[in-house]
């Protein structure tokens, strides 16, 4: 079973989300929501209560591929994260956004943020490796096993605060334990984008420990 854990704050589209979900799973999952806390608490508050092998995160407004859950699970291996192909969500229409950019599978760290690599995500050639290894990924949906979540010590609300720099925490444990983190390109969802400003909430603590986390972890960047 796949527990999916989705942190809602005053979400406007977390019903649609629930109910894609529902639709589009072809295997048994459960829909688990924590509401009004701060996203690394809701995270972990939601794993603390997960039944499933397998946990899924994702934002509480996303669109889903039909049978993502079990085209996850049949490559996934213990020490892995999986991250499906990124597409662009018109929440209001709940329709993808066909607009001529790249879905985007890969991005870049610099200075402890994640950027979209633009090269990569358009390169043909890379089109066709459908699992390959990634640097570093967005945050708003990734898939691993329940208990490797709790093995890496995830995710970290006393020094990073409630907010901020989930992804960055979960790629450098994860190599720094030897395991892996792929995209998996025979899936995807699709995300609503918010404003900047709503990203930054709540972010001054993990803004502040940044630098002291990045130090220990440089050499798995």
């Amino acid at each position: 079973m796949v527990s999916v854990i989705i942190a809602s704050f005053k979400e406007p589209y977390l019903d649609k989300t629930i109910e894609d979900l529902r639709n589009k799973a072809h295997g048994e999952i459960e829909i688990i929501v924590v509401k009004d806390k701060p996203m690394r608490t809701a995270i972990n508050e939601g794993v603390a209560q997960a039944k499933g092998k397998y946990i899924m995160k994702t934002d509480a407004h996303c669109m889903f591929d039909e049978g993502f859950d079990l085209k996850l699970i049949a490559v996934h291996q213990p020490n892995w994260v999986q991250i499906p192909t990124r597409k662009r969500l018109d929440p209001e229409k709940w329709e993808l956004i066909e607009d001529g950019r790249a879905d985007t599978d890969y991005m870049y760290i610099v200075k402890g943020r994640g950027y979209k690599d633009h090269d990569k995500n358009n390169d043909p050639e890379l089109k066709k490796k459908l699992i390959d290894d990634l640097q570093i990924f967005q945050g708003s949906c990734y898939f691993m096993e329940t208990e490797y979540f709790k093995h890496l010590g995830l995710l970290d609300d006393v020094n990073f605060g409630g907010m901020g720099s989930e992804a960055l925490e979960i790629c450098l444990k994860v190599r720094a334990d030897g395991g892996k983190v792929k995209v998996n390109k025979t899936t995807w969802y699709a995300h609503w984008h918010k404003t900047k400003a709503t990203f930054r909430r709540n972010m001054n603590k993990s803004l502040a420990y940044l630098p002291i986390f990045l130090k220990q972890y440089d050499k798995f960047i």
